[in-house]
């Protein structure tokens, strides 16, 4: 399955309804855009768009995708287990819940008046009504909508690379279309404003429109009052059971304590995913998809307590076969410890959420294995035995890295060379997958390593992890995934090693995401 259509039955349904709603706002803001035209435009086009969405079909797949999206997203609030989050996902769930008591209202302003009490909600009767006086709340609506949209857009879209190509593209729309909507709802509505200063164009408009009288008036501002105060209830609601499911686990069941590998032991509350465990005590804990199961960059090597834990869902089998995981490695999203569990941190962050940050050593990497693929000086000594190649590699750098037993896995090992990273002599290995190499440069574990890498330049993949004393860096065309799975195979064979008496002790992957 692909990455984009991984995840729970909920999910996907979330993710389709949202994808309804903000097609239907990106129509709605273009049809703002055109105000810098003219008012008769804005019509037109009103007239062509509406024809759409207020057809009976449309109409219903719109009602279910905001009722779906809305009572979804207050499902999922109300079974969260810690408050403890990434900035993104808090900003989307706030602006999430600021939306409907701005939106709602506005609903009843045109979709309610015109079926309910026969407005004729055209452009001039809605600009009338908003401008100025509700101007800057309707242009907040506007911002929230449109934020809340392209957050969620951008983290389902960045779980697969071939986002980055047209990223840049999808930002240009991303800034210039509420910049173009807010620019022609506010050129539209000092127009308006300008023309119905005549009292004879106020008066020709209302019964052009079927303005609502006095009566009518007061029902919708009912209505709006209802639908505020409705919607509060709701969310108050969510957050209480969330509250009261807290309590009521913490009364039931004693606390279960994770041990992590690297760093603490923690007693938390049953009832928690493993992930929410970790971001509850402050650990650093990757997370690209934000918990959905989709990513896999959450995953754990449950090294005791395996037993303790039921068999993988559909969701997370899926995710785990999808980067051919070993039985131990589980998704810290998707399971929720009631026993005593010891782990290993697969991807960690320097923070509790995934980074967009290019950091320079990407570009540094990324141009030596260029430059050494291009120029045929790839491979300085020929070997596919690991044994010598590290022992070449201790003789030219004086570093103790070890080099892995992949082949099993699909990587050939050819040899080693020494390269230059920025100023510095750095050993590297080279494995080849697919007929195209693969670059691992092997730093030192020092202040200056490239602790944090995962990203693509120049459509070279780049990927970074800890091996005892060293920090792998990966460099090759194949996929970012492809990279993955060798630390994977790199993560088995140094386990492998350390049981049969190796010294060497695996350190848990870091990296950040890019």
């Amino acid at each position: 399955m692909h990455i984009y259509f991984r995840g729970s039955g909920l999910q996907r349904l979330r993710l389709a309804s949202g994808l309804a709603l903000m097609a239907f706002a990106a129509t709605h803001f273009a049809n703002h855009a055109v105000g810098l035209v003219s008012l008769e435009a804005m019509h037109r086009v009103q007239e062509l768009r509406t024809a759409v969405t207020r057809s009976w079909p449309v109409s219903i797949i719109l009602l279910l995708a905001l009722t779906t999206h809305v009572a979804l997203g207050l499902y999922k609030l109300s079974r969260r287990e810690t408050w403890r989050m990434p900035v993104w996902e808090a900003l989307q769930i706030g602006i999430g819940l600021s939306i409907p008591f701005l939106l709602f209202p506005h609903i009843v302003n045109t979709r309610v008046a015109h079926a309910v009490f026969g407005a004729n909600d055209i452009y001039l009767y809605e600009l009338v009504r908003l401008w100025p006086d509700s101007a800057i709340l309707q242009s907040t609506l506007l911002v929230l909508v449109w934020v809340h949209g392209c957050i969620g857009i951008h983290y389902w879209l960045r779980l697969s690379d071939s986002y980055s190509r047209f990223a840049p593209f999808l930002l240009v729309i991303a800034l210039l279309l509420p910049v173009l909507a807010l620019s022609g709802f506010a050129v539209a509505g000092m127009r308006a404003t300008y023309i119905m200063s005549d009292p004879g164009a106020f008066a020709a408009l209302k019964a052009r429109t079927n303005w609502p009288n006095a009566h009518d008036a007061a029902t919708m501002a009912t209505l709006r009052d209802i639908v505020r105060w409705g919607f509060g209830l709701l969310a108050a609601t969510a957050i209480g059971i969330a509250f009261l499911r807290y309590r009521r686990e913490c009364a039931k069941r004693g606390p279960v304590r994770i041990s992590y590998l690297d760093g603490p032991a923690v007693d938390l509350t049953p009832g928690m995913t493993l992930l929410e465990i970790s971001r509850s005590a402050g650990i650093p804990h990757a997370s690209l998809c934000g918990g959905r199961g989709r990513c896999s960059t959450c995953r754990v090597r449950i090294e005791k307590g395996l037993e303790s834990l039921p068999a993988p869902d559909a969701v997370e089998a899926a995710t785990l076969s999808a980067i051919d995981a070993p039985s131990n490695v589980r998704l810290a999203c998707q399971i929720r410890p009631t026993a005593p569990l010891t782990i290993a941190i697969v991807s960690r962050p320097g923070v509790h959420s995934p980074i967009h940050t290019e950091f320079s050593e990407i570009k540094e990497v990324v141009a030596a294995h260029i430059r050494a693929d291009i120029g045929g000086s790839a491979i300085e000594f020929a070997s596919s035995d690991p044994a010598e190649v590290e022992a070449w590699l201790l003789r030219q750098s004086q570093h103790a890295a070890k080099v892995r037993d992949v082949e099993r896995r699909g990587y050939h090992l050819r040899g080693a060379r020494m390269d230059y990273v920025g100023e510095r002599a750095i050993g590297t290995c080279v494995y080849e997958r697919d007929a195209r190499l693969i670059s691992v440069f092997m730093f030192p574990e020092t202040d200056s390593a490239p602790v944090a890498i995962r990203g693509q330049r120049n459509r070279y993949s780049a990927l970074s992890w800890r091996d005892a004393g060293t920090i792998c860096c990966s460099v090759s065309q194949v996929t970012v995934e492809m990279l993955e799975h060798l630390a994977e195979a790199w993560e088995e064979a140094a386990s492998a090693s350390t049981e049969s008496g190796d010294p060497m002790n695996l350190e848990p992957t870091r990296h950040c995401d890019e």
